[in-house]
């Protein structure tokens, strides 16, 4: 088999472990079916500790009708907690970069990595929370992994049968970072 080949398995294994349109439960596809998309917000990601992956948890005024800042900042903070978890390095790190190596990355054919476990269970809490917490008031998060990690990106609903003048609009909470 070719290069690529290989390129096209993987890239096939990693459209099933991280893009996958089903894996939305039937609530979270009613929301977006029965409601109408008012507004988007953006939290930003925050670079005041380096470039490891974390997101602001300042509170956007635009959600203040809709969720208690106690629970935005929890699922933010839990986010964060996740993303230095994925990017922490140790043995096991070192041991899937020895065996990348041997085996000219061969083994992530058969092999999930750390980064992808814990990357799956991000797309598991984040789905738990809009099913519990968020679709219910009517928001969506976005996986940030779905944003490039650039952004955790809130969808606002409002009923079909509401008015909403701020449909079609966008706002963005914190500064972006240059």
């Amino acid at each position: 088999m070719h290069i690529e080949g290989y390129i096209a398995l993987f890239w096939d294994s990693l459209k099933r472990y991280y893009i996958n349109p089903y894996c939305i439960t039937l609530s979270l596809s009613e929301l977006r079916h029965s409601a109408s998309l008012a507004n988007k917000v953006f939290i930003q990601r925050d670079y005041s500790e380096g470039t490891t992956c974390k997101f602001q948890t300042k509170f956007p005024s635009e959600l203040e009708s809709r969720i208690e800042r106690t629970l935005f900042e929890d699922t933010v903070k839990t986010l964060n907690n996740y993303y230095a978890e994925a990017e922490k390095i140790g043995g096991q790190s070192y041991l899937e970069g020895c065996l990348a190596c041997a085996t000219a990355y061969l083994i992530f054919l058969c092999m999930e990595t750390r980064y992808e476990k814990v990357l799956k269970k991000i797309a598991k809490y984040i789905q738990e929370q809009n099913e519990k917490i968020y679709a219910p008031r009517g928001l969506l998060i976005t996986d940030p992994i779905e944003r490039g990690m650039r952004v955790i990106e809130i969808s606002i609903y409002e009923d079909r049968g509401s008015s909403g003048s701020s449909s079609g609009s966008s706002s963005v909470s914190g500064s972006t970072a240059r």
